[in-house]
């Protein structure tokens, strides 16, 4: 099934947290760094120097805490009337490499690094529900070699929905630039709060 078979891109959030993440810029940066383990969050949570250098670099972006529950993602793409902006956070850096893919997925996917679930011919992963429900945990979008500033926008419907109908979601806006100039780190709690389902 390709993307554009699915009406919405619905993320089933779980490990409270959502990333974007250039694969092959992943690659390059544990290549660089000598990492060799698999297991993707404990070595940023092991290695502070290394996370820290991560997000200048725009390696990832980890946006937490936040519920787990789904969640309407959009890239570069409005939100309609019925939904309200709750926030708007602008500037994080991340970069696309050669593959020209940016994934939006649950942090609970990054517990173990597995290059092939990011292959191109891809474009979400997903798995079923023992009642036979599809929910998707990653979405591939094209975008092209670049730097990028990132911006975050936080939305909840006017009139909650309905499960399955998800009523809150994130709108990414990114600005290519030349180069990166300083950087924000997501996880400074006291200056930033992603938890829309909270608000």
């Amino acid at each position: 099934m390709q993307i554009d078979d699915i009406k919405e891109r619905k993320l089933e959030v779980s490990d409270y947290g959502i990333y974007l993440l250039s694969p092959q810029k992943v690659v390059s940066f544990f290549k660089k760094n000598k990492n060799k383990s698999k297991k993707f969050l404990n070595y940023f949570q092991k290695n502070q120097k290394n996370y820290i250098e991560s997000l200048k670099e725009g390696v990832w972006l980890p946006i937490l805490p936040i519920d787990s529950i789904e969640y309407l993602i959009k890239l570069n793409e409005k939100f309609n009337d019925d939904w309200i902006e709750l926030f708007e956070i602008n500037n994080f850096n991340i970069e696309i490499e050669d593959d020209n893919n940016l994934w939006i997925g649950s942090l609970s996917n990054l517990h173990t690094w597995c290059m092939e679930d990011y292959d191109s011919s891809k474009d979400f992963n997903s798995y079923e529900t023992l009642d036979d429900e599809t929910l998707y945990s990653s979405f591939r979008f094209n975008i092209p070699k670049g730097k990028y500033l990132v911006n975050i926008k936080g939305y909840k419907r006017k009139e909650k929905l309905e499960y399955p109908e998800a009523n809150f979601g994130f709108l990414f806006e990114l600005n290519e630039v030349e180069n990166f100039d300083g950087f924000k780190d997501p996880r400074e709690d006291e200056k930033y709060s992603f938890n829309i389902a909270q608000m």
